[in-house]
């Protein structure tokens, strides 16, 4: 699992730059002024500084989450400390709720600029009001992530937010935290710090792209099948490493949790995006050492055909518990594995 956590830091170094390039055609000057802008006090000043350059919605929306992954951290002392729970105003009798919630809503935004650090909830916040002050609608979604192997097939705690924006009926998802930076992180998966390297895999991100690492706690966000069979999916999906969010779909095995024998032979499907940057070799790695059990297959091992990659990996280990599949030396998606 530490070898696919830190392919993924390297990763989304390599991505980033790809993406920049990317998005830089239809980008590049909003970006410029919402990384230049300056914070004077004022958040719908900052709002209207942001936005008075661009003509539509969406450019609208691209300043906002610029600005904000260029200048907000990740607070993970404040998340290791368990100093996250949000303490709205209370309800008085005889005050107005209105004017006590507008004060708060006030500290509570200028607290996270002037200290440039939150946590998710405080960047999904951040963001809902800055769209709610250029006229968009936004949402918060609270949910659920899979970040290591260990979280395949089970959902884990509620301890994440992202962003809905509609536009024109039009649905559009953001993870404004993911995409500031990536904190590494230790042996239990307790963040150790924050790196700030924006990931545009989480800007506008499709539907069902976002359902593969993120599910909502409120099935109202669930529109292409059942609240119950949706998590279902979700539990059993394989780790995707965020970068590659855009350009993977594992099409076999069919679960993230491998059930086999030693001797059986799996068979992995997988289809990759026409514009990946990197079709390097395929790398299989195991969770125990020592590194010459990785397997590194050779181009007649593997099958590419119509966005297709076809391989077959053998289990010939019982002590296999964790299998991750590298592009390279890219570490892009993790399966669990439990031999018989």
């Amino acid at each position: 699992m530490k070898k696919l956590l830190f392919s993924i830091l390297i990763l989304l170094c390599h991505l980033n730059g790809y993406c920049q390039q990317k998005n830089g055609d239809t980008y590049y000057k909003i970006d410029s002024i919402a990384i230049d802008t300056k914070y004077k006090n004022d958040i719908p000043l900052l709002v209207s500084d942001l936005t008075k350059h661009c003509t539509t919605d969406l450019e609208k929306v691209r300043a906002i989450f610029m600005w904000i992954t260029e200048n907000i951290e990740y607070d993970y002392k404040a998340f290791n400390k368990g100093d996250t729970k949000v303490e709205y105003p209370k309800h008085k009798q005889g005050k107005d709720y209105g004017k006590a919630y507008a004060k708060w809503e006030d500290r509570f935004l200028k607290n996270i600029i002037n200290k440039r650090k939150a946590v998710c909830f405080g960047y999904s916040f951040l963001f809902k009001k800055m769209c709610s002050l250029a006229g968009i609608q936004s949402s918060i979604v609270n949910g659920y992530t899979k970040q290591s192997q260990r979280e395949i097939g089970i959902l884990g705690k509620i301890d994440h937010a992202w962003n809905v924006v509609i536009i024109d009926n039009q649905y559009y998802y953001f993870d404004v935290t993911w995409g500031a930076g990536h904190c590494p992180r230790d042996k239990n998966m307790k963040p150790t710090g924050f790196i700030k390297e924006r990931n545009y895999s989480y800007w506008c991100t499709p539907y069902e792209r976002m359902l593969l690492n993120h599910f909502p706690s409120d099935p109202e966000w669930i529109r292409h099948t059942t609240y119950i069979n949706a998590k279902e999916e979700y539990k059993n999906l394989p780790l995707y490493a965020s970068p590659a969010i855009p350009y993977f779909t594992v099409i076999s095995p069919e679960s993230g949790i491998i059930n086999a024998k030693v001797g059986d032979t799996i068979h992995f499907k997988i289809q990759v995006s026409d514009d990946y940057p990197l079709q390097n070799q395929i790398i299989i790695d195991t969770n125990f050492k020592p590194e010459d059990n990785r397997i590194k297959y050779s181009s007649d091992q593997v099958k590419y055909s119509d966005s297709i990659l076809n391989f077959d990996y053998i289990i010939k280990d019982k002590r296999i518990r964790e299998l991750t599949i590298y592009s390279g030396i890219y570490g892009m998606l993790g399966f669990k594995v439990k031999v018989q």
